[in-house]
């Protein structure tokens, strides 16, 4: 039996089989700790460690000790939104991950949550009008991973900067993806398991003379915020995968979004009673997030066993209710409780896509018509 066709890439993706082998010799060859530097064992990795550092801080058009490593972006938000204190006032969005909103909730600080309009899109204007005297940290994601909004970030960390407000972003969707330009970005937080490369590594982009509070004290590592041994392993495949995005991102977005836009198409034009949620442009190239009406997202994705589909962020999987993207941005709870979401990858094909149609076509119709049985 064929494994159902992967669907799921906001989630996670499969790591890449030239990651894997840069990786390989790290587990058992080059094993040292990199703070054990008074031996060669420990200052190989070391300088693996610098090297990789600094493929990843030229990726981003940063500064190599700039770019921190943590376990992955949950991580870093949480760092990052610690910056933020009792008598200070954090800026963010509706839409944001999980741990965005969950980290400024519990910092104690004042708390400003942003609509997004019907398309997702923080409006630079709204984002300047709630400003206040002690706005100390504003952030705002680079990319949804539930509907695809690319935000405008070089306009919203314009309005930060022209008020000496540090900005954060959680780029972990839109970094390798799509450009970046991180010019007026204070603090940006990444994961290297959502760019084909391993799980359990991430990044912290902290600007020099920013001061950040660590989650974990320990022995001091990654300039004291981040302490414990570097995963190495999962530092020299993030760099490899980047590395990787950098050479195939562009023709990679090119392919994928006009397959998402034939699928979008399709699904439109063959199916009664669906809608799109997200725009259509400045979007996620892979992303597609589609409402059924008169139909259960839940039960939709159990029925369609030949592919791996998901109903939004994996985070969020296994709550109840409408997703709060959704309904944030307008969508009814009727069409939020029907809506999927379809990631797009590199593996993915046309042929995989005529597939999905003709079964989720299938698959509507009878549930529509078990549901009014």
């Amino acid at each position: 039996m064929q494994p159902p066709v992967y669907l799921d890439h906001h989630a996670t993706t499969p790591c890449d089989p030239r990651v894997v082998e840069k990786m390989l010799p790290f587990f058992t060859d080059v094993f040292g700790n990199p703070a054990s530097i008074v031996h060669e064992h420990g200052r190989a990795a070391s300088r693996a460690v610098e090297d990789a550092r600094i493929v990843i801080a030229r990726f981003f058009g940063v500064a190599p000790p700039e770019i921190v490593f943590t376990a992955g972006a949950t991580e870093s938000n949480n760092i990052a939104l610690r910056i933020a204190g009792r008598n200070d006032h954090i800026i963010t969005s509706a839409i944001e991950h999980k741990s965005v909103l969950a980290a400024a909730s519990e910092s104690g600080a004042e708390l400003t949550i942003l609509r997004p309009d019907r398309d997702g899109f923080i409006a630079p204007d709204a984002l300047r009008l709630a400003i206040r005297s002690h706005t100390k940290v504003i952030s705002i994601e680079a990319a949804n991973g539930e509907i695809g909004t690319l935000q405008d970030i070089p306009a919203l960390a314009a309005v930060a900067r022209e008020r000496g407000i540090l900005f954060h972003s959680d780029i972990t969707q839109a970094a390798g993806k799509v450009p970046l330009d991180l010019r007026n970005v204070d603090l940006a937080s990444f994961s290297a398991h959502k760019i084909y490369g391993p799980k359990g590594i991430g990044g912290l982009l902290v600007r020099r003379g920013i001061k950040v509070h660590p989650l974990i004290a320990g022995g001091g590592q990654e300039r004291n915020i981040r302490s414990g041994t570097v995963n190495v392993p999962g530092v020299i495949g993030m760099a490899a995968a980047i590395q990787l995005r950098a050479a195939e991102m562009a023709e990679e977005a090119v392919r994928l979004t006009a397959m998402r836009n034939e699928l979008w198409d399709r699904i439109v034009a063959e199916i009664a009673e669906v809608s799109v949620n997200g725009p259509r442009a400045l979007r996620l190239p892979g992303n597609l997030n589609v409402s059924f009406e008169r139909i259960e997202a839940e039960s939709l994705i159990l029925a369609m066993r030949r592919f791996s589909l998901s109903t939004g962020s994996a985070c969020s999987s296994g709550e109840r209710g409408p997703s709060r993207v959704l309904t944030a941005i307008g969508v009814g709870e009727a069409a939020a409780m029907g809506s999927i979401r379809i990631g797009l990858g590199k593996s993915n094909t046309a042929e995989q896509m005529a597939m999905l149609v003709d079964d989720l076509a299938r698959t509507v119709t009878k549930l529509r018509q078990i549901s009014a049985a």
